[in-house]
């Protein structure tokens, strides 16, 4: 396998930690298919426990609003103690949960559970996974690096969620419905314990220097760096298209007459788009520069949106054809960018010691748009019923794509000023 990473140019440090960034990058898709997984199976789900859509919804509430507040204390943590630690515990943790959920739950039991998860799967795990890719991959082939973990990570989500569709179907066809959830969520809750197990055995623990161990006042440190903020920024930006883009499919099915089975399967592609694009965007990263790609992203995805918006709302192949190469396109740009974000922080010149805390303020800020784009979506949708409520929702995430591409561009400007100043 040698002869493929020097045909890809892959650094000494990324070469021999590939394994284990694969790990991590297996972790971090699986950790989060038990909390999640209730979005893929809604209706049986919500039978099976006798729910009401806004007692599923606070599920989402609670893990959203849990992981805003934890975020930033995840971060410190991560710089303090052993990220293998973290990282193993953590899936280990959320994988037994899974186990809990076996369990026939009350609706208060299924909130502390949804609360757990919300604390094992993103207090300290997922600012350790990005310290983990940076300490162990080369400080010139970090685009490279976060696009294999990124890339992995889409794969190890497509592979999974598909396999898990086959062993929903094998249990429901047995014996129904809540048998095939039962057998799913045992198998969410072996993989990801046993992905916790195999991160425990295979990764090795990173040496840290009486020096590089960080306090609290540390955190005063993080807070002044400009790069921190905007690179916030910046997350914060891609992260609502994240959670807008799952409102492409009613838009293109209700407005534009694009078949319900179509929107779904083009919806299901985006977990096969985002491996290429994860990986493309990391290597084109750091041929032409992390900043000069996003700005380049942050563009297309605006002209995607506002070609949508644009497309003629007569039903024809001719608007299929081209809302799929719009979307595909806009999609595209969106995971590149999510990918080489992570990047910034070595192009910023982010001490690497400070890469937990700085990644948890990054994501306090950056994963703030969970707490609120629902209710905004749902909200717009209802007041203005129609096309109009889509263009008023997609007009703030233009505004917020705009928001940025200015970013970005305050970026490159700080850029200038470190070079000058060394």
């Amino acid at each position: 396998m040698n002869w493929l990473f020097n045909k890809l140019e892959i650094g000494e440090e990324l070469k021999k930690n590939f394994f284990v960034i694969m790990l991590v990058s297996a972790g971090g898709a699986i950790i989060y298919m038990l909390p999640y997984f209730r979005y893929d199976y809604y209706d049986a789900y919500m039978n099976m426990y006798n729910l009401s859509n806004t007692q599923i919804g606070v599920f989402g509430s609670i893990f959203g609003v849990f992981g805003f507040i934890s975020y930033l204390f995840g971060g410190y943590v991560a710089d303090r103690f052993s990220i293998r630690k973290i990282i193993a515990i953590s899936l280990v943790g959320t994988g037994l949960g899974g186990f809990v959920h076996l369990m026939d739950l009350s609706f208060p039991a299924l909130v502390a559970l949804y609360a757990f998860w919300g604390f094992s799967s993103l207090f300290a795990f997922w600012p350790a996974c990005i310290k983990a890719v940076r300490v162990l991959s080369d400080a010139d082939g970090q685009g490279k690096a976060y696009g294999i973990f990124e890339g992995g990570r889409g794969i190890f989500a497509a592979l999974t969620a598909s396999s898990a569709v086959i062993v929903f179907k094998l249990g429901a066809n047995k014996l129904g419905e809540a048998y095939g959830i039962k057998q799913l969520m045992f198998f969410y809750a072996v993989i990801t314990t046993l992905c916790g197990i195999l991160v425990f055995l295979f990764m090795k623990d990173e040496t840290i220097r009486d020096d590089e161990h960080i306090s609290f006042k540390d955190i005063k440190n993080v807070i002044k760096l400009p790069a921190v903020w905007i690179i916030a920024i910046v997350t914060f930006c891609n992260y609502v298209y994240t959670l807008s883009s799952f409102y492409f499919t009613p838009y293109s099915t209700t407005i534009l007459g694009v078949s319900v089975a179509f929107g779904a399967t083009l919806a299901a592609s985006k977990r096969w788009i985002a491996p290429f694009s994860n990986v493309g965007g990391g290597y084109l990263g750091d041929k032409f520069g992390t900043s000069n790609l996003l700005l380049a992203s942050f563009v297309i995805m605006i002209i995607g949106v506002v070609g949508i918006l644009a497309l003629p709302l007569n039903p024809s192949t001719t608007i299929t054809i081209m809302y799929t190469v719009l979307f595909i396109i806009s999609y595209l740009a969106y995971q590149v960018n999510s990918t080489i974000t992570w990047a910034m922080m070595e192009e910023g010149a982010v001490p690497e010691k400070y890469s937990g805390t700085a990644a948890g303020l990054i994501s306090t800020i950056g994963y703030l748009p969970d707490v609120f784009i629902s209710i905004l979506a749902g909200a717009t949708l209802d007041a203005f019923p129609g096309v109009t409520g889509f263009r008023y929702f997609f007009g703030f995430l233009i505004a917020m794509l705009t928001l940025g591409t200015l970013a970005v561009m305050m970026w490159k400007r700080l850029l200038k000023k470190q070079k000058l100043a060394q």
